[in-house]
């Protein structure tokens, strides 16, 4: 088994997978009905496409022989997922801004599932690599899909029980 050949191929398919994902969150950020889900869309489709220059970036280092800047992927990584701060906003404004539908909810359970399947697939990369540079990449790739399905989850659990979810989020649980 040609393990280097198998490694590329499967970042071919990583890139058509973060493609995809890129696609559908750039859609529903349009199609989105309420604000709060329009602007996680759009900060996911984001993240896709970083994801997919990335992907892009490391197989060229591959190429070509040269090593892969761990730094400069772990301070990418971190201003992205720092970018984002919906959930920052006081109770106030998220209700002033969002009026839930049936297409966001159904949305945000299509991404999580897709960002579910992302995580299994660079979970079995990883298993297969024997390649250090290849293990930091998939890792940083597993966070990434981790901490997408993260927020999703948790725009999902507002749109679908608000109440239990400012409850949860703002630490106000019922005196009895």
């Amino acid at each position: 088994m040609n393990t280097g050949n198998d490694f590329k191929s499967m970042l071919l398919s990583a890139l058509k997978m973060e493609e995809k994902g890129y696609k559908f969150y750039k859609v529903q950020s349009v199609q989105a009905k309420s604000k709060i889900a329009k602007d996680m869309f759009l900060f996911l489709a984001g993240n896709e496409l970083s994801h997919i220059e990335s992907i892009k970036k490391f197989n060229e280092n591959i190429k070509t022989g040269k090593t892969t800047a761990e730094l400069d992927i772990l301070v990418e990584k971190q201003n992205r997922i720092e970018k984002l701060d919906i959930f920052s906003k006081s109770i106030d404004e998220l209700n002033d801004k969002i009026s839930p539908g049936d297409t966001d909810k159904e949305a945000c359970e299509f991404a999580m599932e897709f960002e579910k399947n992302g995580y299994d697939y660079y979970e079995g990369m990883l298993a297969i690599t024997k390649d250090t540079q290849a293990m930091q990449f998939l890792e940083f790739l597993l966070d990434e899909e981790k901490k997408h399905y993260e927020i999703i989850e948790r725009m999902y659990n507002y749109l679908t029980d608000s109440a239990n979810w400012f409850m949860y989020e703002e630490g106000s649980f019922p005196q009895g």
